[in-house]
């Protein structure tokens, strides 16, 4: 495969709003290991998942960290596209999750909704899709 230039996140489309409006560009996710091929400059591109299943926007990472809930809190709470509440309830959704475990955390910027969704004929997991050069140019022509 050619080197990545993103990925593909679902997002509830619920919450997708609030990242393209207003003051939210922290977007959170637990991963299987913290680790991630994601740098500054790579793309994240959000999938509305629950809904139309479609690709709806994307951002640029600006910076990227793993962090515990606590610390995603201190740091970026009113920038995180989750309340508080909302948060929490993603934590200890799953047993495997902890208060303790670390995040993803990616920064982003330049937000941006697309004009018209984008229909994405892949399943799309919880834990993505990295996303080659050529096929972020295929989807993005589209």
């Amino acid at each position: 495969m050619n080197d990545i230039v993103g990925t593909i996140y679902p997002i509830p489309v619920e919450l997708a709003d609030r990242l393209f409006e207003g003051n939210t560009k922290v977007f959170v996710k637990y991963v299987a290991h913290n680790t991630t091929r994601l740098v500054p400059k790579h793309k994240v591109i959000f999938y509305a998942s629950h809904g139309s299943k479609k690709l709806i926007g994307e951002g640029i990472i600006e910076k990227v960290e793993f962090l515990t809930p606590q610390k995603v809190l201190e740091k970026y709470k009113d920038q995180l596209f989750l309340s508080e509440t909302e948060l929490h309830a993603y934590v200890t959704r799953s047993s495997a999750r902890s208060s303790s475990k670390e995040m993803l955390t990616l920064l982003l910027k330049k937000l941006k909704k697309f004009p018209k969704p984008i229909d994405y004929n892949k399943p799309i997991t919880m834990a993505g899709q990295y996303l080659s050069a050529e096929e972020y140019s295929s989807l993005i022509q589209k």
